[in-house]
């Protein structure tokens, strides 16, 4: 498979890897607007063809699949003109904007039958994969609460990015609330009936911090707290009837080494468990965009779609509660 790159931000480093240990897989283009920064960024790492055009690569018959790596409010416009061309497209998290042009993104590709794909690793790891086997397996009983916490107090004081721009998609909350929702879902299989939340608006027009309790379609309860003003977390806890599984680095392990996480039983007895040691869980995502369209890609999509209305929802919910700056 052919890529090209929209965008050579920080995240992309790590594609590159992951796309070169996939055996048939190749960059063989990038698109930056900045003409410098897309040489540097192309001789360090051995591509040849580049444009500041995006539209260039999706239209390219060179080209097999476009990876977005832009910010999220140039999402929508090029998924769908990669659709348009006939590319498979895995894009940066968040998918898009809003669940209005979420539902629009996966109804192109159901309409011309496109693999189209975002950038959420961790549901590939073998780690993931053996806590949704446990709470699925109703070893901790019926699930009644779902904490989610992720955090990263370095965004606002390293420089440009757009994170800290509301017109390009900044903010914590389509940056880090998108994994309470998504991390939720693709756990448990519940989706959400209500949000009560509030929120910390920066002078900028961004969200700093938002907290929601939500309840689930089971009766649970999940608490999401999102925020660029706390250390990094990656904390998720499910707990059910009869235990809990808990993870403290859940949307990556801190230590490649050490993927862990723990069980613990309502006697007090808790187990801990270290899958997949040394994983690489972008390679797998890869290899499963190498698959095309399938049930489990259509699932993930579905759940993307579905996490940008819970977002809009958790946002509606800090603004009808004047979160202007205080938390109220």
């Amino acid at each position: 498979m052919r890529w090209a790159f929209l965008g050579i931000g920080r995240v992309t480093p790590r594609m590159v890897e992951a796309i070169r240990r996939v055996h048939g897989h190749e960059i063989v283009a990038v698109a930056a607007r900045d003409s410098n920064a897309l040489n540097a960024w192309c001789e360090h790492h051995s591509v040849t063809q580049r444009s500041t055009d995006f539209h260039r690569w999706c239209e390219s018959p060179e080209i097999d699949a476009v990876y977005v790596a832009l910010p999220p409010s140039l999402h929508f416009e090029y998924i769908r003109h990669a659709i348009l061309n006939g590319k498979t497209v895995l894009s940066e998290k968040p998918l898009v904007m809003n669940h209005e042009q979420a539902l629009e993104i996966a109804q192109l590709a159901d309409k011309h039958n496109a693999s189209v794909h975002q950038a959420t690793a961790f549901p590939f790891h073998p780690r993931s994969q053996a806590m949704k086997r446990i709470i699925g397996s109703g070893e901790l009983g019926e699930v009644k609460r779902i904490i989610a916490a992720f955090s990263a107090s370095h965004i606002l004081h390293r420089g440009r990015d757009y994170r800290t721009d509301p017109t390009l998609g900044g903010g914590c909350l389509l940056d880090l609330g998108w994994y309470c929702s998504f991390a939720t879902q693709w756990l448990t299989g519940l989706t959400v009936v209500d949000v009560s939340a509030m929120g910390t608006k920066a002078d900028q027009g961004i969200w700093t911090s938002a907290q929601a309790i939500v309840r689930l379609s089971n009766g649970a309860i999940a608490h999401w707290d999102s925020g660029f003003d706390a250390a990094g977390r990656k904390w998720i806890e499910v707990a059910g009837s009869q235990g809990s599984v808990i993870c403290d680095d859940f949307l990556r392990p801190w230590d490649l080494s050490k993927p862990r996480f723990w069980v613990h039983g309502s006697d007090g007895k808790a187990r801990a468990e270290l899958i997949g040691p040394g994983f690489q869980q972008e390679v797998a995502m890869v290899e499963h965009i190498a698959n095309g369209r399938t049930q489990e890609s259509h699932q993930l999509l579905s759940i993307a779609v579905e996490s940008h209305r819970h977002l809009d929802l958790w946002e509606k919910e800090m603004n009808d509660s004047g979160c202007d700056g205080t938390i109220r």
